[in-house]
């Protein structure tokens, strides 16, 4: 079986997750993890991602041989053709390192990368709740905003693989990145109660235990999503809007209010056929769309 299968890995700021595919894109084993350490030099960083492949491959089962190809999903703008991370302020130590070079010499395949969210929107567009439609917009809701578009099967990245990169487009008073990501959360709070060290993890217990408060702070972060939603549906008219993320597990905290300010910004006919769903491929997502990436990069289609 050497040299029949894929690596996908999602580098993100904090995590590096990877898992080995068959050629059918179908995942073998469990996927594997290692810390990013971005704080630390770059070759830190490296290795990590090489003993999270390692660790992925023997979990797996795979002996020796390389992949056919590698797919990365990364935390922050890249350059597909070259294979290198740009600037991305949570992987400071390896913007515009050549991350496709390395990949040949410590793996041995070639490297096929994207952006994270559009890896995510594409796991979840092929192999979670987006399967089957047509139009899938796929965000995440976590420490930022992430967005990424896949049409009729395809990812769409648009002229500069920038499409979807909406995180300092404004919302709510503010940018999607402030006002959507969990700090969002905490800033409805504190227009609330005023200045507070609370989490939106201790925000959420507290909406969940009855607190009025923390409850109204979470249906104006939904409002505030549901706006951001809507603009994108409204431009794109997708059938489907998956909602992902550590922020989007307390998504019943502010699905109505998401939900009707999405509804009212549409046109009717928009408004009653489109769906928003909760992410179904949980913490594999990002490595599944990097594999699928891989793989379609690899036989000369498009993605």
């Amino acid at each position: 079986m050497a040299g029949d299968y894929l690596l996908g890995i999602d580098l993100g700021g904090t995590k590096i997750a990877a898992g080995v595919f068959d050629l059918e894109r179908k995942l073998l084993g469990e996927v594997a993890t290692a810390s990013t350490e971005a704080d630390q030099p770059g070759p830190v960083t490296l290795e990590n991602l090489r003993r999270a492949a390692e660790e992925a491959r023997r979990r797996a089962g795979i002996g020796e041989g390389a992949p056919r190809a590698v797919g990365i999903g990364s935390t922050g703008p890249v350059e597909a053709a070259t294979g290198r991370v740009l600037e991305a302020t949570s992987l400071p130590h390896l913007n515009f390192f050549d991350l496709g070079a390395w990949v040949r010499s410590e793996l041995g395949a070639p490297l096929f990368i994207e952006n994270d969210a559009n890896c995510f929107a594409l796991g979840e567009a092929r192999q979670g709740a987006g399967a089957g439609h047509r139009s899938v917009v796929a965000v995440t809701l976590g420490t930022g905003f992430g967005c990424g578009i896949v049409l009729d099967g395809v990812m769409y990245s648009g002229v500069t693989g920038n499409a979807g990169e909406v995180a300092e487009c404004p919302v709510a008073g503010d940018t999607f990145d402030n006002m959507l990501s969990g700090a969002g959360v905490r800033r409805f709070y504190e227009r609330i109660r005023g200045p507070s060290e609370l989490s939106a993890k201790q925000i959420g217990d507290l909406a969940e235990a009855g607190d009025a408060e923390a409850r109204q702070a979470w249906r104006h972060y939904g409002q505030a999503v549901g706006a951001a939603l809507g603009t994108i549906a409204a431009v794109l008219d997708p059938s489907v809007c998956v909602i992902g993320g550590s922020v989007a597990a307390r998504r019943e905290l502010f699905r109505e209010p998401l939900e009707a300010r999405l509804r009212s910004i549409l046109a009717p006919a928009a408004a009653a056929r489109i769906r928003v769903v909760p992410a179904r491929l949980g913490a594999a997502a990002g490595v599944i769309g990097a594999a699928e990436y891989a793989y379609y990069r690899l036989a000369g289609a498009r993605v």
